[in-house]
Parts: structure tokens; C-alpha cells; sequence
């Protein structure tokens, strides 16, 4: 009798750690534990939402503390319609497309076409000030 309980008891508790494991899977916990604890808050970030894909985190990231935008009115574009992320980095959202400053982040071309012959005509109206990758900061030509 005391045996057979051992036995149950051991393929419990090797049940409940063949469990424990598949979670940790599906969840990558070790990875996240390691970057977590290497890398800081700006690597993560740029890890999840990428430099000049996706959101553009360490896009918006890089050129706000570069040419110091802070507080600035930008009009923002995510040619490829992801989230645009003005409220994490104290800048303002062109409401009316008249403001000094563009990001246009993820612009994908046809053919390698130039920026300024883009469906964007309003895009003449601009200069690069920074570029990397798919991603422009734009600053009006006035």
C-alpha cells in the first residue's frame, strides 16, 4: 500500500513538472528573465517594438532626444498603419498636417523610388533632417 502511493505520488508530481516546463515554454520565461536582467529599459523596448519597424519605438526615441523635440507639434505617418506612438514621448500629434516636424516611419517605396515622388505630394514640402532605414524625420522647408 505504501509503495503505490509513492508511485501515484511521483507521477503527480512528474505531471505537475512536465506542466510547469510546457509553461515555461510557451512563455520563453528564461529568455525574459535573462533580458530582463541584461538589458535596460530602452533595448527592451526597441527588442518589442523595434527601431524603424513596426511601432518605431527607437526611432521616435532616437530623433526626439537628438534634435530635442520634446513638447514639439509632429505630424507622424506609419505607412504601414501600425500604432503611432506620440503620448509615450511628449510630442504633440499635427492635427491640421501644418506642423514644422514629420516622422514617417516604415515607408516602403516601389521600385526604390525617392521619398518625394511617393503618394505623399506634401512630402515636397519637406527636407530630411534624419534618416535610417524606412524611417525620415522630415522638417518643413520654411
Amino acid at each position: 500500500m505504501m509503495k503505490r502511493m509513492k508511485a501515484k505520488e511521483i507521477k503527480y508530481i512528474g505531471i505537475i513538472v512536465i506542466i510547469i516546463l510546457i509553461i515555461f515554454k510557451f512563455f520563453n520565461t528564461p529568455y525574459n528573465f535573462y533580458s530582463i536582467l541584461n538589458w535596460n529599459h530602452e533595448k527592451r523596448m526597441e527588442q518589442n517594438y523595434g527601431f524603424c519597424k513596426n511601432e518605431s519605438w527607437g526611432f521616435y526615441n532616437y530623433v526626439i532626444k537628438k534634435f530635442d523635440l520634446s513638447g514639439q507639434e509632429i505630424n507622424i505617418i506609419n505607412d504601414e498603419g501600425h500604432v503611432t506612438l506620440e503620448n509615450l514621448f511628449d510630442i504633440k500629434k499635427s492635427k491640421d498636417n501644418t506642423s514644422n516636424y514629420l516622422i514617417l516611419t516604415n515607408y516602403q517605396s516601389e521600385n526604390n523610388n525617392d521619398i518625394f515622388n511617393s503618394q505623399y505630394e506634401f512630402l515636397k514640402n519637406y527636407k530630411i533632417l534624419y534618416r535610417k532605414n524606412n524611417c525620415y524625420l522630415l522638417k518643413s522647408n520654411d
